[in-house]
């Protein structure tokens, strides 16, 4: 069993710890900031090492081109949010679902199959935003046509089976090396999404089983065994992004606010994964 597969299941077990321990959803905001500043982030802080120790990665001349293009990049991402909020959240979800597909099919199958990466990914995402609707339409009040939709005569339960259906059915007649597993622990995901509210779904999910395994991975690729001084090597980046989320609170912008503070999150965490996308899809190529 590989580091990714052994931290996938180590993520599954502690997010289902934490369901079993039944936290009050007053306790989501504080789960959400620890995972983020302790995996989260620090996951996508090594970008900078990583783009010139992988031989298969795309070439940057010099670290100030790298520089210039990752800022670029999150500022342009940013204009983006204030100019069309729904583009905004149109470009995160586009880039999230082939992002977190490709990483999740790792352990179970090939990342080339560019396709099948974004259907995965597209599918949990769907499945998280389905469990958590209502939140979800308290976030996106930017979307009148979608806030303003009756759904109260939906049980949960149907929403959790809807997720499932479409998984089976979406990716049943792709070719995968390890289909089983690969269902089993999104089956699982879909569980969790079903049992928390929004903002933990997203913080367990993202925090133990995206973050921690590409963690895991991103270590074993630095060839060290002292994983703390690996560890210490994302917290220059971890701190420049607790400055960036600052900066933007600090916006003078309706949108840039904690009015609305999970739609804030979203957008610094949209940010930031834009640039980041480009260089991890060159790191697990033939992982």
């Amino acid at each position: 069993m590989d580091v990714v597969v052994k931290s996938k299941l180590v993520g599954l077990i502690l997010a289902l710890s934490i369901i079993f321990l039944g936290p009050e959803s007053s306790y989501s905001i504080l789960l959400f900031v620890i995972v983020m500043l302790s995996i989260g982030i620090p996951h996508g802080s090594v970008d900078h090492i990583i783009a010139f120790i992988n031989p298969k990665a795309r070439k940057f001349d010099s670290k100030l081109i790298f520089y210039t293009t990752y800022l670029s990049l999150i500022i342009f991402n940013i204009i983006i949010w204030v100019l069309s909020p729904f583009l905004g959240l149109l470009v995160f979800l586009i880039i999230s679902c082939y992002h977190f597909g490709e990483t999740q099919v790792i352990g179970y199958n090939s990342t080339d199959n560019k396709i099948l990466n974004f259907v995965i990914g597209a599918n949990i995402l769907l499945s998280l935003f389905l469990n958590n609707i209502v939140e979800l339409q308290e976030i996106l009040y930017i979307i009148p046509q979608f806030a303003t939709l009756d759904l109260s005569a939906f049980d949960s339960v149907f929403f959790l089976l809807i997720s499932v259906g479409v998984l089976m059915l979406s990716i049943v007649n792709f070719d995968i090396k390890r289909k089983v597993p690969l269902y089993a622990e999104i089956t699982i995901l879909y569980m969790v999404f079903f049992h928390t509210d929004l903002l933990t779904s997203f913080a367990l999910y993202f925090g133990f089983c995206h973050s921690l395994p590409m963690l895991m991975l991103e270590f074993k690729e630095f060839k060290t065994k002292n994983f703390i001084k690996f560890y210490l090597k994302t917290l220059p980046f971890t701190i420049l992004s607790i400055l960036f989320g600052f900066l933007l609170y600090k916006f003078n912008n309706d949108l840039l606010t904690s009015d609305n503070l999970i739609l804030f999150i979203f957008i610094v965490i949209s940010s930031l994964t834009l640039p980041h996308v480009f260089i991890m899809k060159d790191f697990v190529k033939d992982k």
